[in-house]
């Protein structure tokens, strides 16, 4: 079967209401399905909590909680770009000031305790994530101000600054629509109970979740499969052996495995997306030794990025100098700081800053590839400089936990970009877990624009660019390269180049993915 396929991301505005009919994707029909089968998943993360209020990754958690859990939209590819559309919010108006959307619900839908998805428990549901003590999704929903009841299918959420980014955030893991019942249940974490197409039958964190199709659910194309495992199997070699044997029908690949996947033979296939996530080193910008942006700047000039991609990737991870990946608004023909190859540059830098001797702790995952060669590659080439780098792998919950906290130098993993790019770069640096340290003043001022739901599309790509061009000449991470995400699979697999969410940023969803008859 080839399935390898490039698909162009188009940035997707935020202000308009979404269509009510049709299929939510453009993928298999019910009649091209098994129902019958089990659907067997093999993915490089552990299992975490499955508590959407309480995720420490929300990104790593996604492929996990959505089988479970429903959300008011979520994000789908039409034709060759990925979009806004409904899910349970069949549409959504944005008010003329900008400053709060009402969406209509579907009716008919309820949790899997029985409970009715109304808009009532819609507004339960946003104000436990945005109030309750350590919820972590009240900093995804920081621009809610209020939810207010209108009737039970129209629900209006107020917002303290223009939101075109609202229905966006709302199709991520902290929009997880979690029953009003179960909101503060203590096991929440491996008895989740969601109005998703799927229960979970077998929770065992770290390793692997067992779901079980959902009777009576209001859309059959997104429970394609009558039974879905996912099997946490950190490492790549194991992932694809297991593939081999039949032990799955599906994976997750690594960039070094492409040319493996593609000699797999008959009987099997793959299935690549546009290069859209950012392998980058984050930097803590506030430990002492990395506060000065000329530092950050040598760090940059100091890394061979063309010799990473065609050695360590065969050339598919695009070699880049900026946060956002090339075909999305406020990508930079011409950034400010082109950082090429260019180690004397580097070493001057550092002389200037006063930190020729300088030491970095690097933190990777200790079984995830490419990153561990890239992160070999770094330290290598930094120390070309004079930089003594203290590599350090870890578990990458693990290593989440400690960047976001602070504790650690910088972080080796990849920056996820969301559809809407005003949201990749708010996320990207003003949240505490992917950026724990001080954003140059200028940022949010200069991205504000973005966020107008009645802005033009000149406006926005205005307002990109300019937060862009700060984060590039700030030197903010230490810029790698731009990769595509890569699946292997069995020939029975369908639907998997309609995972919707999975192709921006390269994060499985399995609805409407299943086992063909």
């Amino acid at each position: 079967m080839a399935m390898s396929a490039t698909m162009a991301l188009t940035a997707c505005g935020g202000a308009a209401s979404a269509p009510t009919e049709g299929a939510a994707t453009e993928g298999p029909s019910i009649a091209d399905a098994d129902r019958t089968a089990h659907l067997r998943v093999a993915y490089q993360l552990p299992v975490p909590g499955l508590n959407p209020h309480k995720l420490v990754s929300p990104s790593a958690a996604f492929t996990y909680v959505s089988p479970l859990y429903d959300r008011l939209t979520q994000i789908v590819i039409k034709g060759d770009s990925y979009e806004l559309a409904p899910m349970v919010a069949t549409e959504w108006e944005f008010a003329p000031d900008g400053l709060s959307a009402t969406f209509t619900l579907r009716d008919g839908v309820t949790f899997s305790d029985g409970a009715v998805l109304d808009a009532a428990a819609v507004k339960e549901i946003l104000d436990h994530a945005t109030n309750a003590p350590g919820s972590t999704a009240a900093l995804a929903f920081s621009m809610i101000d209020s939810v207010e009841v209108i009737d039970p299918t129209h629900v209006k959420i107020n917002t303290n600054r223009p939101a075109a980014d609202l229905p966006y955030a709302l199709s991520a893991s902290e929009g997880a629509l979690i029953s009003p019942n179960a909101l503060d249940n203590p096991d929440l974490d491996v008895n989740p109970v969601g109005s998703g197409p799927y229960v979970a039958t077998d929770v065992q964190l770290g390793s692997s979740i067992t779901y079980e199709r959902r009777e009576g659910y209001w859309d059959e194309t997104a429970q394609m499969a009558q039974t879905i495992t996912i099997t946490s199997i950190p490492d790549d070699n194991a992932r694809l052996n297991a593939l081999r044997s039949g032990q799955v029908d599906m994976l997750t690949a690594s960039l070094n495995q492409w040319n493996e996947v593609q000699k797999l033979g008959t009987g099997f296939g793959s299935f690549e997306y546009a290069p859209v996530a950012p392998y980058s080193l984050y930097l803590n910008v506030d430990k002492p030794n990395l506060k000065d942006p000329r530092v950050r700047q040598a760090l940059n000039y100091a890394i061979d990025r063309n010799g990473i991609g065609t050695s360590l990737t065969g050339g598919l991870c695009q070699p880049s100098d900026q946060p956002m990946p090339p075909g999305k608004a406020g990508y930079l023909e011409s950034p400010p700081a082109a950082y090429d190859y260019n180690p004397d540059e580097a070493r001057r830098l550092l002389a200037e800053a006063g930190a020729s001797d300088m030491s970095l702790e690097l933190t990777v995952g200790a079984v995830i590839s490419p990153q561990r060669q890239m992160a070999a590659a770094i330290q290598s080439q930094l120390e070309e400089v004079g930089v003594t780098v203290n590599l350090v792998a870890g578990d990458y919950t693990d290593l989440a936990g400690r960047y976001a906290s602070g504790a650690s130098d910088s972080w080796l993993t990849t920056r996820l970009p969301s559809a809407d790019p005003a949201q990749t770069l708010s996320n990207n640096y003003t949240s505490r877990s992917q950026f724990p340290g001080t954003v140059p003043p200028e940022f949010s001022p200069a991205l504000a624009p973005a966020f107008d739901p009645n802005a033009s599309a000149d406006e926005r790509t205005t307002a990109l660019q300019a937060a862009s061009s700060l984060v590039n000449e700030d030197a903010l991470d230490l810029f790698i390269c731009v990769a595509p995400p890569i699946y292997a699979v069995t020939d029975k697999v369908i639907g998997i180049d309609n995972m919707g969410i999975s192709g921006y940023i390269g994060v499985m969803d399995l609805r409407y993915v299943g086992l063909s008859q």
